[in-house]
C-alpha cells in the first residue's frame, strides 16, 4: 500500500481536476479535516460544496487500486447509519459514486432516533457504516468502512435553528479496493430461498438484554444490473454493561496465595473513541465517540478475606449498547429458473452508543456478570461470527510472574522493563508493558486519542508494627511517573485525553508464585480494554511458548 500511495495522491489530483473541468472551473474548497482508515479509506470533511450541486451530506467514491494503478471503478455502496440502538438501512447504489444527501428518508428516520434521545448533539458523535463490494469474474472484494459524523450537522444542513453552534457538513469517503492486499472471495451457487432464522440467544441473561439491532424502518429498494444485488444484514445488539479493565483470579490463588493484595485501578478521561473492528480488516473507524470522565479511581481487596472464591473484579460503564453485524451479499439471476449466487461476507463488532455522564463503577463477578459473558458469550460468539476466538494466545500483550526459586522471591517480566523505587514502607516495582502501541492498535481513525499507559504496579511490603501498608500509600510514593509513556498521536486543540489501566499487587512473600497474563479485549469492545489474569501453577492458556522482547528477572526477596 505505501508504494501505491504516491500514485493514489496523482490519481485522486488528476479526479479532481477533472472535476473542475466538468464544474465549470468551480473552486474546490480545502477539507477542514481528514480522517484515514487503515489503507481502505479516506474521508475528508468540508464546510461547503466539495462538488458543484452536492448537497449536504455523505459523498462515496470508489477506486480500484491494482498494483501502481488507481481508477475509479463501479461497485455496489451499501449504507447504514447507527442508531442508539441498532443500525437503520439507509441507501445503495451501483457506480463509482453515491450521494446520500442528510435529508433523505431513511437517514432521517436514524436522525429521529438520536434526536429522541433529547441529549446536546455536541456531546457525542455517531457514524455510517458503509460496505463496498467489488466484483471481478468469479472474485469479490468487500471493504467495510465506519464514516464519523455529527448528528448537529445534518439538523442544521436540514434548516434547522438548533444547535445554533453546529455547521452543515459534507463528507467525502474515497474508498479503496487494492486487490493486491485484500483476500477476495469466491462467487458460487447457493440454494435458492434458503431459509434464515434468527439466532436463539435473544433474551435477558444476567442484566444483559440481547436482541435484533436491524431497525424495521425504511428500506431503500434492490439493485438491478444484469441480475439484482441482494445483501443481507444481522444485526446483534447487547444492551447493559461493559468492562473497562478487570482481573480474574483462579482457584488456586485462593488456595495459595492467602493475603495477596490486588487493586485494580483505571484512569480514562476525555473524549473517548470506541473503534469498530471487522473480520480480515482489523480497526475500519471510529464508531461512536464522547467525553468520559471515568477515573481516577481505585478497588482494592485482599485474597482470602474480601474474596474466598475464584471470580473477577471489574470496572464497568452501564447502559450501553454493543453490536455484531454480520453483512452478506448475495445476487440473483434470472434466466429460465433463478440462481442464486453467494458473493461474499464481513463482520463487524461495533459500539453504537453510550450515555452521557455514564453511571460506572466496579463490582465483583462470581459466574454471572460481563466478565463471564466475556469468556464464555463473547468468544463463542466471535467464534461462530469472526470465525476465531475472541480470547486466544495473540490477544495476550503480557507474561509477568512471582515465582520462588532456591535463589529466593523473583519477579520476572517477558515484554516491558522493570523499575524500582524506594519508600519508607518497602519497595515498589514497575513494569510498563511492552508492545502496548500495537496492542492498542491505534491508527489515524483515533484523533484525539492519547496513549497515557498501562502498567503494573509490583509492591513488595515491609511490615509495620505487624500491619500491612495501604497500596494507595504507596501509590502515592510513586507517583504518576510510573504510567508515563509518550503519547502516540497529538490530541486536538488543547484537550487530552488518557487511557491507563494499572493493576497493583502487595503482600507478596517468599514462596508467592503468581502468574498474571494481560489480555487485549479492545477488538471485541472497540475501546481500548485490558484484563489481568491471575494464576497460581501456569500462564492463561498454558502456552507452550511465547516471544519475549525483556525477559527480565528481579531478585525482590
Amino acid at each position: 500500500m505505501s508504494r501505491a500511495l504516491p500514485m493514489v495522491v496523482l490519481a485522486l489530483a488528476i479526479v479532481s481536476v477533472v472535476v473542475l473541468v466538468a464544474n465549470s472551473i468551480y473552486a474546490v474548497p480545502s477539507p477542514i479535516s481528514s480522517v484515514r482508515i487503515g489503507g481502505f479509506g479516506e474521508v475528508d470533511y468540508y464546510a461547503s460544496q466539495p462538488i458543484l450541486n452536492a448537497p449536504p451530506g455523505l459523498l462515496v467514491r470508489v477506486y480500484l487500486i491494482n498494483g501502481s494503478s488507481m481508477k475509479p471503478v463501479n461497485a455496489f455502496i451499501d449504507v447504514y447509519a447507527n442508531a442508539p440502538n441498532g443500525i437503520v438501512h439507509v441507501a445503495m447504489g451501483y457506480s463509482s459514486i453515491l450521494i446520500v444527501p442528510f435529508n433523505s428518508t431513511n437517514w432521517l428516520y436514524a436522525l429521529g432516533k438520536w434526536a429522541s434521545l433529547g441529549i446536546p448533539f455536541s456531546g457525542y458523535n455517531t457514524s455510517m457504516l458503509v460496505f463496498i463490494t467489488y466484483m471481478h469474474g468469479n472474485e469479490s472484494w468487500i471493504v467495510p468502512l465506519l464514516i464519523p459524523y455529527n448528528v448537529g450537522w445534518a439538523y442544521r444542513a436540514l434548516g434547522k435553528s438548533t444547535p445554533s453552534d453546529a455547521t452543515p457538513r459534507y463528507i467525502v469517503v474515497n474508498a479503496y479496493i487494492n486487490v493486491n492486499e485484500l483476500r477476495p472471495s469466491r462467487v458460487v451457487p447457493v440454494k435458492l430461498n434458503s431459509t434464515v432464522t434468527d439466532p436463539q440467544v435473544f433474551g435477558t441473561y444476567n442484566g444483559y438484554t440481547v436482541y435484533n439491532c436491524s431497525l424495521s424502518g425504511p428500506q431503500p429498494p434492490n439493485i438491478y444490473t444484469s441480475y439484482v444485488f441482494q445483501p443481507t444484514s444481522t444485526c446483534l445488539g447487547f444492551n447493559g454493561s461493559l468492562p473497562i479493565a478487570w482481573a480474574t483470579w483462579s482457584n488456586g490463588v485462593i488456595q495459595n496465595d492467602q493475603g495477596l493484595q490486588l487493586q485494580l485501578a483505571i484512569d480514562f478521561s476525555g473524549t473517548i473513541n470506541w473503534d469498530a473492528m471487522a473480520t480480515g480488516y482489523g480497526n475500519i473507524g471510529t464508531s461512536y465517540s464522547a467525553p468520559e470522565n471515568w477515573g481516577i479511581l481505585s478497588a482494592e481487596f485482599t485474597i482470602g478475606s474480601d474474596v474466598t472464591q475464584p471470580g473477577s473484579l471489574y470496572w464497568y460503564y452501564g447502559g450501553a449498547t454493543w453490536a455484531i453485524v454480520n453483512y452478506e451479499v448475495y445476487e440473483v439471476w434470472y434466466v429460465d429458473v433463478p440462481i442464486m449466487y453467494y458473493v461474499g461476507t464481513t463482520t463487524v463488532s461495533e459500539v453504537l452508543y453510550v450515555p452521557p455522564n455514564d453511571v460506572y463503577g466496579y463490582a465483583f463477578d462470581y459466574g454471572n456478570g460481563p466478565i463471564s459473558m466475556f469468556y464464555n458469550g463473547s468468544i463463542t460468539l466471535s467464534q461462530q461470527y469472526f470465525g476465531y476466538p475472541a480470547l486466544n494466545a495473540s490477544t495476550i500483550i503480557e507474561y509477568a510472574a512471582f515465582e520462588y526459586t532456591p535463589y529466593g522471591e523473583e519477579l520476572w517480566e517477558c515484554n516491558g522493563p522493570v523499575g524500582n523505587a524506594s519508600t519508607p514502607y518497602g519497595t515498589v516495582y514497575t513494569i510498563t508493558l511492552g508492545g502496548v502501541n500495537t496492542a492498542y492498535g491505534l491508527s489515524a481513525a483515533e484523533i484525539g486519542t492519547e496513549l497515557g499507559g498501562l502498567a503494573f504496579d509490583v509492591l513488595v511490603e515491609m511490615a509495620t508494627e505487624g500491619e500491612a501498608t495501604p497500596l494507595e500509600i504507596l501509590l502515592n510514593y510513586v507517583g504518576s511517573s510510573i504510567f508515563d509513556i509518550a503519547g502516540l498521536l497529538i490530541p486536538p486543540q488543547t484537550s487530552s485525553t488518557v487511557t491507563k489501566t494499572t493493576l497493583g499487587i502487595g503482600g507478596v512473600t517468599a514462596g508467592t508464585n503468581l502468574y498474571i497474563s494481560v489480555v487485549n479485549a479492545s477488538a471485541v469492545y472497540g475501546l481500548p480494554t485490558f484484563g489481568f489474569i491471575l494464576n497460581a501453577t501456569n500462564f492463561y492458556g498454558i502456552p507452550s511458548s511465547f516471544t519475549c522482547k525483556y525477559n527480565q528477572w528481579v531478585q525482590i526477596g
